[in-house]
């Protein structure tokens, strides 16, 4: 059977190729051919024989910088109706810099090709307007001066959700792409967190002492799970904090996972402040993160997609969290670098859980 291997497993598809923009110039060249025949019926008896065939290729080539025009002011609508969306996360997500919300949300404008399409509209304009015929002047003023069809279009497009994207044209996007994150964050959760938090508490209560610091509150039951956004793991939480010593860890969790029996440990910390009471936490860096580090060794994965890619790992992280585990388990943001410090972090968290637990109470009163 074809798309299938002798052992009767189906092959993994190649990437895609260009058919479809080979699709796409051979229906305007249609459309062009379509155009002369339809002026030819309409002026064939207007023109000499020997202008037929010139006015055709002209009438043809002008209607080549409208059309141009007209796709140029639809996209620039539709990044402009993008932009009023992602304005309101400038600050979160593009730390407040304007220039790169603007670039980020116009990008089609930024592009080599854009450039090159741009450039051979304005020549083929310019040679139109210094020709000066009829022709180009009744065809180019009613239809170039004229915005509003291209604007109509983009609004339709947004109204009627015409950009949502096929399941073939997102497939393209994801080949084409580096998108990790969504993978990564799966495979933590499934593979970590979900196994860990089922029963934390029976897991703390196992355990005499950490089970007296539950009841003294010196110990909550949520596992903090550590996420620096420039994706360097330290190898001991304890050598790169001050503050912060490992003192020992929970009875650990085991599973058979494919065939083999394995034990998921669960580090307890304790966080020493100065002028701040010390408290216990179950916590540890969330290590699956390393990999978009690493993947700079061999593939082109700059600072800014690396940082992209570990925000969407955060977003799609929580997500799994909150639909599931949100009263176990809370996400500690870092950006790595050496002015911010796990400690604050942590007792930050603290003082945010201490003051939500008084909000209720007096809630409940």
């Amino acid at each position: 059977m074809a798309g299938k291997s002798s052992s009767g497993v189906r092959e993994v598809p190649k990437r895609r190729g260009k058919a479809n923009e080979k699709a796409a110039i051979c229906a305007f060249i249609v459309i062009m051919i379509h155009s002369c025949v339809v002026w030819m019926t309409v002026n064939v008896e207007k023109l000499d024989k020997g202008d037929i065939v010139r006015h055709c290729m002209y009438n043809s080539v002008c209607a080549l910088p409208v059309m141009l025009f007209g796709a140029i002011i639809t996209q620039f609508c539709c990044c402009l109706f993008v932009l009023i969306e992602e304005r309101k996360y400038m600050e979160i997500r593009y730390d407040g810099n304007r220039s790169l919300l603007l670039k980020n949300c116009f990008q089609i404008f930024w592009t080599r090709n854009f450039v090159v399409r741009l450039v051979i509209f304005i020549v083929i304009v310019g040679l139109m307007i210094k020709s000066g015929t009829d022709s180009f002047d009744n065809y180019f003023l009613t239809s170039w001066l004229n915005p509003i069809p291209a604007i109509g279009v983009s609004i339709i497009l947004y109204i009627f959700d015409f950009k949502t994207l096929s399941v073939v044209e997102l497939s393209e996007i994801k080949e084409s792409n580096v998108n990790v994150a969504q993978g990564l964050a799966w495979s933590y959760f499934t593979g970590y967190l979900k196994i860990i938090l089922e029963d934390l508490k029976g897991t703390i209560d196992k355990t005499g002492n950490w089970k007296q610091q539950l009841k003294n509150k010196t110990l909550k039951c949520v596992f903090y799970a550590i996420v620096p956004l420039n994706c360097k793991v330290p190898d001991l939480i304890e050598d790169e904090n001050e503050g912060i010593t490992r003192v020992g860890e929970l009875q650990p969790v085991s599973k058979n996972r494919a065939g083999m029996k394995r034990e998921y440990t669960i580090p307890v910390y304790k966080i020493e402040k100065n002028n701040e009471p010390p408290f216990f936490v179950i916590c540890g860096y969330v290590a699956i993160i390393d990999t978009l580090f690493t993947m700079t060794e061999f593939i082109q994965f700059d600072k800014t997609k690396r940082e992209e890619q570990c925000r969407l790992f955060v977003r799609a992280l929580q997500e799994l969290i909150d639909n599931h585990y949100k009263e176990k388990c809370e996400i500690v943001n870092l950006s790595g670098e050496n002015n911010d410090r796990l400690i604050d972090a942590l007792y930050k968290k603290k003082r945010e859980k201490e003051k939500k637990n008084r909000a209720e109470k007096l809630d409940c009163q």
